[in-house]
Protein backbone atom coordinates (compact mmCIF):
# COMPACT_ATOMS: atom_id res chain seq x y z
CA UNK A 1 0.00 0.00 0.00
CA UNK A 2 1.23 3.36 -0.88
CA UNK A 3 2.22 5.70 2.05
CA UNK A 4 1.09 8.35 0.93
CA UNK A 5 -2.34 8.95 -1.54
CA UNK A 6 -1.10 11.64 -3.51
CA UNK A 7 2.49 12.75 -4.20
CA UNK A 8 1.81 16.31 -3.47
CA UNK A 9 2.08 15.46 0.46
CA UNK A 10 5.81 13.98 0.21
CA UNK A 11 6.55 16.83 -1.21
CA UNK A 12 4.80 19.57 0.11
CA UNK A 13 3.23 18.21 3.11
CA UNK A 14 2.61 21.14 4.81
CA UNK A 15 0.61 23.28 1.83
CA UNK A 16 -2.78 23.86 1.64
CA UNK A 17 -4.90 20.96 0.29
CA UNK A 18 -8.05 22.33 0.86
CA UNK A 19 -10.56 25.15 2.25
CA UNK A 20 -14.15 25.09 2.99
CA UNK A 21 -16.43 27.09 5.26
CA UNK A 22 -14.96 25.55 8.43
CA UNK A 23 -11.43 25.93 7.58
CA UNK A 24 -8.53 24.73 5.32
CA UNK A 25 -6.13 21.75 5.91
CA UNK A 26 -2.80 20.56 4.54
CA UNK A 27 -2.10 17.62 2.73
CA UNK A 28 -0.63 15.72 5.50
CA UNK A 29 -3.61 16.65 7.66
CA UNK A 30 -6.06 15.25 4.52
CA UNK A 31 -3.55 11.91 4.49
CA UNK A 32 -3.97 11.10 8.04
CA UNK A 33 -7.64 12.18 8.22
CA UNK A 34 -7.89 9.18 5.22
CA UNK A 35 -5.91 6.54 7.73
CA UNK A 36 -8.00 7.57 10.24
CA UNK A 37 -11.25 7.16 8.70
CA UNK A 38 -9.76 3.52 7.59
CA UNK A 39 -8.69 2.26 10.76
CA UNK A 40 -12.12 3.51 12.31
CA UNK A 41 -14.26 1.42 9.70
CA UNK A 42 -11.83 -1.53 10.67
CA UNK A 43 -12.53 -1.13 13.94
CA UNK A 44 -16.54 -1.07 13.10
CA UNK A 45 -15.84 -4.03 11.40
CA UNK A 46 -16.12 -2.45 8.11
CA UNK A 47 -13.76 -3.56 4.92
CA UNK A 48 -14.20 -5.05 1.41
CA UNK A 49 -17.42 -6.14 0.79
CA UNK A 50 -19.36 -3.16 2.98
CA UNK A 51 -21.00 -0.26 2.31
CA UNK A 52 -20.58 3.27 3.53
CA UNK A 53 -23.14 5.73 2.89
CA UNK A 54 -22.83 9.58 2.93
CA UNK A 55 -26.12 12.53 2.97
CA UNK A 56 -24.39 15.52 3.64
CA UNK A 57 -23.62 18.96 2.29
CA UNK A 58 -20.39 19.51 0.49
CA UNK A 59 -18.33 19.70 3.28
CA UNK A 60 -14.36 18.84 4.65
CA UNK A 61 -15.99 15.61 6.32
CA UNK A 62 -16.98 14.35 2.88
CA UNK A 63 -13.60 14.46 1.09
CA UNK A 64 -12.36 12.76 4.40
CA UNK A 65 -14.77 9.50 4.03
CA UNK A 66 -13.84 9.45 0.16
CA UNK A 67 -10.24 8.78 0.87
CA UNK A 68 -11.00 6.71 4.06
CA UNK A 69 -13.22 4.60 1.92
CA UNK A 70 -10.23 3.88 -0.49
CA UNK A 71 -7.95 2.81 1.80
CA UNK A 72 -10.34 0.63 3.35
CA UNK A 73 -11.54 -0.87 0.63
CA UNK A 74 -15.13 -0.49 1.40
CA UNK A 75 -17.68 0.66 -1.29
CA UNK A 76 -18.92 4.36 -0.46
CA UNK A 77 -22.47 5.69 -1.46
CA UNK A 78 -23.66 9.23 -2.03
CA UNK A 79 -26.54 9.84 -1.12
CA UNK A 80 -28.71 12.78 -2.61
CA UNK A 81 -29.81 15.16 0.28
CA UNK A 82 -33.00 16.15 -1.81
CA UNK A 83 -34.12 12.26 -0.68
CA UNK A 84 -37.04 11.83 1.47
CA UNK A 85 -36.24 9.73 4.70
CA UNK A 86 -38.32 6.44 3.26
CA UNK A 87 -36.19 7.24 0.01
CA UNK A 88 -32.93 7.72 1.57
CA UNK A 89 -34.14 4.41 3.71
CA UNK A 90 -34.56 2.27 0.57
CA UNK A 91 -31.13 2.67 -0.57
CA UNK A 92 -29.94 2.22 2.61
CA UNK A 93 -31.33 -1.15 2.80
CA UNK A 94 -30.88 -2.13 -0.66
CA UNK A 95 -27.19 -1.62 -0.27
CA UNK A 96 -27.17 -3.28 2.86
CA UNK A 97 -25.16 -0.19 4.42
CA UNK A 98 -23.76 -0.35 7.57
CA UNK A 99 -22.49 2.89 8.78
CA UNK A 100 -24.09 6.62 7.61
CA UNK A 101 -22.21 9.87 7.79
CA UNK A 102 -24.83 12.69 7.56
CA UNK A 103 -24.38 16.73 8.89
CA UNK A 104 -26.72 18.57 11.54
CA UNK A 105 -28.79 19.76 8.34
CA UNK A 106 -29.66 16.21 7.31
CA UNK A 107 -29.59 14.51 10.85
CA UNK A 108 -33.45 13.95 10.91
CA UNK A 109 -33.76 12.53 7.85
CA UNK A 110 -30.97 10.50 8.48
CA UNK A 111 -31.69 9.24 11.64
CA UNK A 112 -35.21 8.12 10.38
CA UNK A 113 -33.61 6.36 7.57
CA UNK A 114 -31.06 4.58 9.72
CA UNK A 115 -33.49 3.04 11.68
CA UNK A 116 -36.02 2.39 9.02
CA UNK A 117 -33.50 0.51 7.29
CA UNK A 118 -31.57 -1.30 10.80
CA UNK A 119 -28.31 0.48 9.96
CA UNK A 120 -26.15 0.10 12.85
CA UNK A 121 -23.40 2.83 13.11
CA UNK A 122 -24.51 6.68 12.44
CA UNK A 123 -21.64 9.71 12.42
CA UNK A 124 -22.93 13.49 12.03
CA UNK A 125 -20.25 15.54 10.85
CA UNK A 126 -19.00 18.20 13.36
CA UNK A 127 -20.85 16.06 16.10
CA UNK A 128 -19.16 12.43 16.59
CA UNK A 129 -17.31 12.08 13.56
CA UNK A 130 -15.07 14.41 14.76
CA UNK A 131 -14.79 12.54 17.82
CA UNK A 132 -14.65 9.09 16.18
CA UNK A 133 -12.04 10.15 13.51
CA UNK A 134 -9.53 11.91 15.65
CA UNK A 135 -9.53 8.46 18.70
CA UNK A 136 -8.28 6.60 15.66
CA UNK A 137 -5.00 5.53 15.25
CA UNK A 138 -2.85 7.82 12.72
CA UNK A 139 -0.85 4.59 11.04
CA UNK A 140 -1.32 3.73 7.70
CA UNK A 141 -3.19 0.39 7.92
CA UNK A 142 -2.32 -2.87 6.56
CA UNK A 143 -2.98 -3.78 2.51
CA UNK A 144 -6.21 -3.94 1.77
CA UNK A 145 -8.46 -3.75 -1.64
CA UNK A 146 -8.97 -0.29 -2.62
CA UNK A 147 -12.33 1.38 -2.28
CA UNK A 148 -14.43 2.47 -4.43
CA UNK A 149 -17.64 4.83 -5.06
CA UNK A 150 -21.05 2.97 -6.29
CA UNK A 151 -23.62 5.09 -7.41
CA UNK A 152 -27.19 4.82 -7.99
CA UNK A 153 -29.17 5.29 -10.67
CA UNK A 154 -31.26 8.78 -10.22
CA UNK A 155 -34.64 6.96 -10.29
CA UNK A 156 -35.54 9.16 -13.22
CA UNK A 157 -37.42 6.42 -14.04
CA UNK A 158 -38.17 4.24 -11.37
CA UNK A 159 -36.94 2.45 -8.47
CA UNK A 160 -33.05 3.87 -7.80
CA UNK A 161 -30.60 0.96 -8.84
CA UNK A 162 -27.02 -0.01 -7.53
CA UNK A 163 -24.45 0.54 -10.32
CA UNK A 164 -21.49 -2.11 -10.06
CA UNK A 165 -18.46 -1.75 -12.52
CA UNK A 166 -15.26 -3.67 -12.41
CA UNK A 167 -13.14 -0.67 -12.54
CA UNK A 168 -14.48 0.12 -8.71
CA UNK A 169 -12.18 -3.11 -7.87
CA UNK A 170 -8.28 -3.03 -7.46
CA UNK A 171 -5.17 -2.07 -5.01
CA UNK A 172 -4.87 1.18 -3.21
CA UNK A 173 -2.57 1.77 -5.78
CA UNK A 174 -4.94 0.98 -8.80
CA UNK A 175 -7.83 3.00 -7.75
CA UNK A 176 -5.59 6.24 -6.99
CA UNK A 177 -4.10 5.51 -10.65
CA UNK A 178 -7.05 4.94 -12.94
CA UNK A 179 -8.40 8.30 -11.32
CA UNK A 180 -5.11 9.85 -12.42
CA UNK A 181 -5.14 8.61 -15.94
CA UNK A 182 -8.58 9.38 -16.07
CA UNK A 183 -8.24 12.95 -15.19
CA UNK A 184 -5.34 13.75 -17.76
CA UNK A 185 -8.03 12.72 -20.53
CA UNK A 186 -10.31 15.35 -19.10
CA UNK A 187 -7.65 17.79 -19.35
CA UNK A 188 -6.74 17.88 -15.69
CA UNK A 189 -2.12 18.88 -14.96
CA UNK A 190 -0.44 19.21 -12.73
CA UNK A 191 -0.98 22.13 -9.63
CA UNK A 192 -3.15 24.79 -9.23
CA UNK A 193 -6.76 24.79 -7.21
CA UNK A 194 -9.74 22.91 -8.31
CA UNK A 195 -13.69 24.57 -7.50
CA UNK A 196 -15.89 22.14 -5.92
CA UNK A 197 -19.44 23.64 -7.43
CA UNK A 198 -21.71 21.11 -7.43
CA UNK A 199 -22.92 18.21 -4.66
CA UNK A 200 -20.49 15.65 -3.76
CA UNK A 201 -23.78 13.19 -4.21
CA UNK A 202 -23.95 13.34 -7.85
CA UNK A 203 -21.47 11.34 -9.78
CA UNK A 204 -19.45 13.57 -11.28
CA UNK A 205 -17.82 15.78 -8.57
CA UNK A 206 -15.95 13.45 -6.01
CA UNK A 207 -14.61 11.78 -9.38
CA UNK A 208 -13.07 15.16 -10.26
CA UNK A 209 -12.25 15.90 -6.86
CA UNK A 210 -9.96 12.94 -6.69
CA UNK A 211 -8.83 14.08 -10.34
CA UNK A 212 -7.61 17.24 -9.47
CA UNK A 213 -6.22 16.01 -5.45
CA UNK A 214 -4.10 13.50 -7.96
CA UNK A 215 -2.43 15.89 -9.40
CA UNK A 216 -1.57 18.22 -6.79
CA UNK A 217 -4.54 20.38 -6.86
CA UNK A 218 -6.06 21.67 -3.69
CA UNK A 219 -9.51 21.68 -3.46
CA UNK A 220 -12.08 24.60 -2.37
CA UNK A 221 -15.50 23.22 -1.31
CA UNK A 222 -18.31 25.46 -1.89
CA UNK A 223 -21.55 24.28 0.24
CA UNK A 224 -24.02 25.76 -2.09
CA UNK A 225 -23.70 27.05 -5.54
CA UNK A 226 -24.20 31.04 -6.37
CA UNK A 227 -22.32 32.79 -9.19
CA UNK A 228 -21.27 35.91 -7.94
CA UNK A 229 -19.85 33.97 -5.09
CA UNK A 230 -18.12 31.21 -7.65
CA UNK A 231 -16.64 33.82 -9.50
CA UNK A 232 -15.07 35.44 -6.21
CA UNK A 233 -14.04 31.90 -5.25
CA UNK A 234 -11.85 32.15 -8.70
CA UNK A 235 -10.14 34.45 -8.49
CA UNK A 236 -9.26 34.41 -5.22
CA UNK A 237 -8.06 30.87 -5.11
CA UNK A 238 -6.68 31.39 -8.42
CA UNK A 239 -8.91 28.08 -9.64
CA UNK A 240 -7.81 26.28 -12.12
CA UNK A 241 -10.39 23.39 -12.53
CA UNK A 242 -13.62 22.94 -11.92
CA UNK A 243 -16.60 21.05 -12.70
CA UNK A 244 -20.48 22.64 -13.57
CA UNK A 245 -23.49 22.17 -15.14
CA UNK A 246 -25.05 23.94 -18.07
CA UNK A 247 -27.60 25.58 -15.36
CA UNK A 248 -24.78 26.90 -13.62
CA UNK A 249 -23.19 28.12 -17.10
CA UNK A 250 -26.75 30.04 -18.08
CA UNK A 251 -26.65 31.53 -14.10
CA UNK A 252 -23.27 32.75 -14.81
CA UNK A 253 -23.72 34.54 -18.01
CA UNK A 254 -27.11 36.10 -16.28
CA UNK A 255 -25.34 38.11 -14.03
CA UNK A 256 -25.20 41.71 -14.81
CA UNK A 257 -22.70 42.66 -17.38
CA UNK A 258 -20.44 44.72 -14.73
CA UNK A 259 -20.54 42.07 -13.09
CA UNK A 260 -19.31 39.22 -15.66
CA UNK A 261 -16.61 42.24 -16.71
CA UNK A 262 -14.97 42.61 -13.50
CA UNK A 263 -14.30 38.53 -12.78
CA UNK A 264 -11.27 37.79 -12.82
CA UNK A 265 -11.04 34.07 -14.73
CA UNK A 266 -7.38 34.19 -15.84
CA UNK A 267 -6.11 31.60 -14.02
CA UNK A 268 -8.79 28.68 -15.28
CA UNK A 269 -7.47 26.25 -17.20
CA UNK A 270 -9.62 23.20 -17.57
CA UNK A 271 -13.79 24.13 -16.97
CA UNK A 272 -15.66 20.34 -17.41
CA UNK A 273 -19.48 20.18 -17.92
CA UNK A 274 -21.73 17.71 -18.50
CA UNK A 275 -25.03 16.03 -16.72
CA UNK A 276 -27.22 17.80 -18.85
CA UNK A 277 -27.43 19.23 -22.72
CA UNK A 278 -25.57 22.47 -23.03
CA UNK A 279 -27.67 24.63 -25.45
CA UNK A 280 -25.37 25.93 -28.24
CA UNK A 281 -25.81 29.83 -27.51
CA UNK A 282 -24.79 28.99 -23.47
CA UNK A 283 -21.63 27.24 -24.87
CA UNK A 284 -20.41 29.73 -27.28
CA UNK A 285 -21.05 32.39 -24.70
CA UNK A 286 -18.88 30.71 -22.36
CA UNK A 287 -16.21 29.64 -24.72
CA UNK A 288 -16.15 33.19 -25.39
CA UNK A 289 -16.35 34.92 -21.72
CA UNK A 290 -13.71 31.83 -20.31
CA UNK A 291 -11.82 31.22 -23.53
CA UNK A 292 -10.56 27.65 -24.98
CA UNK A 293 -10.71 25.83 -21.20
CA UNK A 294 -14.39 24.48 -21.80
CA UNK A 295 -14.15 20.89 -21.91
CA UNK A 296 -17.30 19.06 -22.67
CA UNK A 297 -17.92 15.10 -21.13
CA UNK A 298 -20.35 12.91 -21.71
CA UNK A 299 -21.14 9.49 -19.42
CA UNK A 300 -23.15 7.72 -16.82
CA UNK A 301 -23.20 6.20 -13.85
CA UNK A 302 -23.23 2.79 -15.96
CA UNK A 303 -19.96 3.66 -17.19
CA UNK A 304 -20.79 5.27 -21.17
CA UNK A 305 -18.24 7.37 -20.77
CA UNK A 306 -16.58 9.32 -21.33
CA UNK A 307 -16.74 11.01 -24.57
CA UNK A 308 -14.66 14.01 -24.33
CA UNK A 309 -15.04 17.22 -26.64
CA UNK A 310 -11.99 20.30 -26.35
CA UNK A 311 -13.64 23.85 -27.13
CA UNK A 312 -11.69 23.64 -30.28
CA UNK A 313 -13.88 19.89 -31.31
CA UNK A 314 -16.85 21.52 -30.31
CA UNK A 315 -16.70 25.04 -31.94
CA UNK A 316 -15.59 22.74 -35.06
CA UNK A 317 -18.27 20.04 -34.65
CA UNK A 318 -21.41 21.82 -32.88
CA UNK A 319 -23.51 20.04 -30.83
CA UNK A 320 -21.45 16.87 -30.22
CA UNK A 321 -20.47 15.46 -26.80
CA UNK A 322 -17.48 14.25 -28.12
CA UNK A 323 -15.30 11.24 -29.09
CA UNK A 324 -14.94 8.47 -26.57
CA UNK A 325 -12.08 7.14 -24.48
CA UNK A 326 -9.74 5.12 -26.55
CA UNK A 327 -10.76 1.99 -23.84
CA UNK A 328 -14.61 3.02 -24.89
CA UNK A 329 -16.71 1.99 -28.51
CA UNK A 330 -19.37 3.46 -29.34
CA UNK A 331 -22.50 2.41 -31.96
CA UNK A 332 -25.93 3.82 -32.85
CA UNK A 333 -28.11 0.02 -33.46
CA UNK A 334 -31.69 0.09 -34.66
CA UNK A 335 -34.57 -1.28 -33.33
CA UNK A 336 -33.20 -4.86 -35.11
CA UNK A 337 -30.27 -4.80 -33.43
CA UNK A 338 -28.17 -3.82 -36.67
CA UNK A 339 -25.48 -1.03 -36.20
CA UNK A 340 -26.62 2.11 -38.45
CA UNK A 341 -24.37 3.97 -41.00
CA UNK A 342 -22.86 6.72 -39.96
CA UNK A 343 -25.28 9.62 -39.30
CA UNK A 344 -28.33 7.28 -38.80
CA UNK A 345 -30.17 7.72 -35.29
CA UNK A 346 -30.40 4.74 -33.18
CA UNK A 347 -29.75 3.56 -29.54
CA UNK A 348 -26.29 4.02 -28.56
CA UNK A 349 -24.43 1.25 -27.16
CA UNK A 350 -21.30 1.02 -25.71
CA UNK A 351 -18.81 -1.51 -25.26
CA UNK A 352 -15.93 -1.03 -22.20
CA UNK A 353 -12.55 -2.88 -22.38
CA UNK A 354 -13.40 -3.76 -18.37
CA UNK A 355 -17.05 -5.05 -19.52
CA UNK A 356 -20.44 -3.69 -18.78
CA UNK A 357 -22.08 -3.14 -15.78
CA UNK A 358 -24.54 -5.12 -13.32
CA UNK A 359 -27.71 -3.72 -11.47
CA UNK A 360 -27.12 -4.78 -7.93
CA UNK A 361 -29.88 -7.47 -7.08
CA UNK A 362 -31.85 -6.62 -10.33
CA UNK A 363 -30.14 -9.36 -13.02
CA UNK A 364 -33.73 -8.67 -15.64
CA UNK A 365 -32.07 -4.84 -15.78
CA UNK A 366 -28.81 -6.27 -16.44
CA UNK A 367 -29.83 -8.36 -19.43
CA UNK A 368 -31.78 -5.85 -20.57
CA UNK A 369 -29.87 -3.56 -21.54
CA UNK A 370 -27.40 -5.74 -22.93
CA UNK A 371 -26.89 -7.00 -26.69
CA UNK A 372 -25.84 -10.31 -26.83
CA UNK A 373 -22.18 -9.41 -27.57
CA UNK A 374 -21.52 -7.75 -24.43
CA UNK A 375 -22.59 -4.32 -25.28
CA UNK A 376 -24.93 -2.08 -23.25
CA UNK A 377 -26.88 1.20 -23.32
CA UNK A 378 -28.57 3.29 -20.64
CA UNK A 379 -31.29 4.44 -23.41
CA UNK A 380 -29.83 7.65 -24.97
CA UNK A 381 -30.91 8.21 -28.38
CA UNK A 382 -27.95 9.63 -31.35
CA UNK A 383 -25.53 9.02 -34.28
CA UNK A 384 -21.99 8.99 -34.86
CA UNK A 385 -20.20 11.27 -37.54
CA UNK A 386 -17.62 10.40 -40.13
CA UNK A 387 -14.93 11.35 -37.30
CA UNK A 388 -16.53 9.09 -34.47
CA UNK A 389 -18.12 12.58 -32.59
CA UNK A 390 -20.83 11.44 -30.87
CA UNK A 391 -24.19 13.56 -31.00
CA UNK A 392 -26.78 13.13 -28.67
CA UNK A 393 -31.05 13.18 -29.47
CA UNK A 394 -33.02 12.35 -26.18
CA UNK A 395 -34.13 9.08 -24.43
CA UNK A 396 -36.28 7.50 -25.95
CA UNK A 397 -38.77 7.80 -22.98
CA UNK A 398 -38.47 12.00 -23.67
CA UNK A 399 -38.93 11.82 -27.67
CA UNK A 400 -42.49 13.88 -28.79
CA UNK A 401 -43.69 11.73 -31.76
CA UNK A 402 -46.40 14.25 -33.56
CA UNK A 403 -47.60 12.66 -36.24
CA UNK A 404 -45.63 10.23 -36.54
CA UNK A 405 -42.42 12.48 -36.68
CA UNK A 406 -40.29 12.39 -33.78
CA UNK A 407 -39.41 15.74 -32.28
CA UNK A 408 -36.47 16.07 -30.03
CA UNK A 409 -37.29 18.18 -26.59
CA UNK A 410 -33.63 19.33 -25.87
CA UNK A 411 -33.38 21.16 -29.61
CA UNK A 412 -36.49 23.11 -28.21
CA UNK A 413 -35.34 23.47 -24.85
CA UNK A 414 -32.09 24.88 -26.51
CA UNK A 415 -34.13 27.61 -28.29
CA UNK A 416 -36.51 28.78 -25.50
CA UNK A 417 -33.69 28.98 -23.11
CA UNK A 418 -32.32 31.40 -25.14
CA UNK A 419 -35.01 33.74 -24.94
CA UNK A 420 -33.77 36.53 -22.30
CA UNK A 421 -36.55 36.10 -19.92
CA UNK A 422 -36.49 32.53 -19.57
CA UNK A 423 -34.11 31.33 -16.42
CA UNK A 424 -35.16 27.45 -17.07
CA UNK A 425 -37.24 25.83 -18.96
CA UNK A 426 -38.46 21.49 -19.97
CA UNK A 427 -40.06 20.46 -23.13
CA UNK A 428 -42.48 17.80 -22.97
CA UNK A 429 -45.70 15.37 -25.01
CA UNK A 430 -48.67 15.45 -23.65
CA UNK A 431 -51.91 13.62 -25.06
CA UNK A 432 -53.22 14.87 -28.61
CA UNK A 433 -56.62 13.48 -30.17
CA UNK A 434 -55.14 14.12 -33.66
CA UNK A 435 -51.65 14.27 -33.65
CA UNK A 436 -51.03 11.30 -30.91
CA UNK A 437 -48.36 14.08 -28.85
CA UNK A 438 -48.18 17.68 -28.53
CA UNK A 439 -45.28 19.51 -27.63
CA UNK A 440 -45.80 21.10 -24.27
CA UNK A 441 -43.25 23.54 -23.01
CA UNK A 442 -42.63 24.21 -19.00
CA UNK A 443 -41.01 27.31 -18.43
CA UNK A 444 -39.46 29.43 -15.18
CA UNK A 445 -38.86 33.24 -15.71
CA UNK A 446 -35.95 34.65 -14.46
CA UNK A 447 -36.43 37.68 -11.62
CA UNK A 448 -38.25 40.75 -12.74
CA UNK A 449 -38.79 39.39 -16.23
CA UNK A 450 -41.66 39.00 -17.86
CA UNK A 451 -43.19 37.13 -21.52
CA UNK A 452 -46.59 35.44 -22.53
CA UNK A 453 -47.36 32.56 -23.95
CA UNK A 454 -47.81 33.78 -27.46
CA UNK A 455 -44.26 35.52 -27.32
CA UNK A 456 -42.50 32.49 -26.44
CA UNK A 457 -44.47 30.39 -29.08
CA UNK A 458 -43.72 33.15 -31.92
CA UNK A 459 -40.04 33.33 -30.38
CA UNK A 460 -39.83 29.20 -31.65
CA UNK A 461 -41.43 29.75 -34.55
CA UNK A 462 -38.73 32.31 -35.15
CA UNK A 463 -35.91 29.03 -35.16
CA UNK A 464 -37.96 26.29 -35.26
CA UNK A 465 -39.81 24.61 -37.84
CA UNK A 466 -43.63 24.95 -36.88
CA UNK A 467 -44.19 21.65 -36.04
CA UNK A 468 -41.73 21.48 -33.60
CA UNK A 469 -42.58 24.47 -31.66
CA UNK A 470 -44.79 24.28 -28.25
CA UNK A 471 -48.43 24.12 -28.49
CA UNK A 472 -48.85 25.37 -25.03
CA UNK A 473 -46.90 26.78 -22.41
CA UNK A 474 -47.24 26.85 -18.37
CA UNK A 475 -45.04 29.05 -16.09
CA UNK A 476 -44.01 26.99 -12.89
CA UNK A 477 -42.45 28.35 -10.07
CA UNK A 478 -39.44 25.51 -10.19
CA UNK A 479 -38.95 22.66 -11.97
CA UNK A 480 -38.07 19.24 -10.49
CA UNK A 481 -34.48 19.10 -11.43
CA UNK A 482 -31.58 17.63 -8.94
CA UNK A 483 -28.84 20.15 -7.97
CA UNK A 484 -27.15 18.41 -10.64
CA UNK A 485 -28.96 20.13 -13.35
CA UNK A 486 -30.74 16.42 -14.07
CA UNK A 487 -34.31 16.70 -14.88
CA UNK A 488 -36.90 14.54 -13.80
CA UNK A 489 -39.06 14.94 -17.12
CA UNK A 490 -41.38 11.70 -16.16
CA UNK A 491 -42.99 14.23 -13.22
CA UNK A 492 -43.78 16.87 -15.43
CA UNK A 493 -45.18 14.47 -18.01
CA UNK A 494 -46.92 11.59 -16.43
CA UNK A 495 -49.95 13.27 -15.21
CA UNK A 496 -50.67 14.08 -18.74
CA UNK A 497 -50.52 10.39 -19.56
CA UNK A 498 -52.52 8.56 -16.81
CA UNK A 499 -54.68 5.88 -18.70
CA UNK A 500 -53.43 6.62 -22.09
CA UNK A 501 -50.31 4.74 -23.62
CA UNK A 502 -47.83 6.92 -25.34
CA UNK A 503 -46.79 6.61 -29.01
CA UNK A 504 -43.78 4.28 -29.49
CA UNK A 505 -40.77 6.30 -30.85
CA UNK A 506 -39.13 5.24 -34.25
CA UNK A 507 -35.29 5.73 -32.85
CA UNK A 508 -33.76 4.12 -35.63
CA UNK A 509 -33.70 4.92 -39.73
CA UNK A 510 -33.76 9.03 -39.36
CA UNK A 511 -30.19 10.39 -40.88
CA UNK A 512 -29.17 14.08 -39.08
CA UNK A 513 -27.74 16.55 -41.12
Amino acid sequence: MPLTLFERTSVEPDAPAGVAAAGSWSWADLEVAACRVANGLRELGLGPGDWVAVLARNRVEWVQTLLGNVRAGTSLVPLNWHLTAPEVAFILSDSATRLLVTDPEDEEVAREAATTAGVPHLLVAGSNFSEWMSSQPAAFPDEEPGGGVVLYSSGTTGRPKGILRSDQRGSVQDVVNRYRRTGEFYGYREGGAHLVACPLYHAAPPAHTMFALTYGQSVVLMERFDAAHALELIAEHRITSTHLVPTQFIWMLRLPAAAREAADVSSLATVCHGAAPCPGWVKRAMIDWFGPVIIEYFGSSEGTGPLIATSEEWLTHPGTVGRPHPSLGVSAVGEDGRDLATGEVGTLYFRRADGAPEYLGDPAKTWASRLPDGRFTVGDVGWLDEEGFVYLGDRGVDLIISGGVNIYPVEVEAVLSEHPAVEDCAVFGVPDDEWDEAVKAAVILGPGQAASVTELIEWCRGRLASFKCPRTVDFLAELPREASGKLKKRLLRDPYWEGRARPAAATSGGRRA
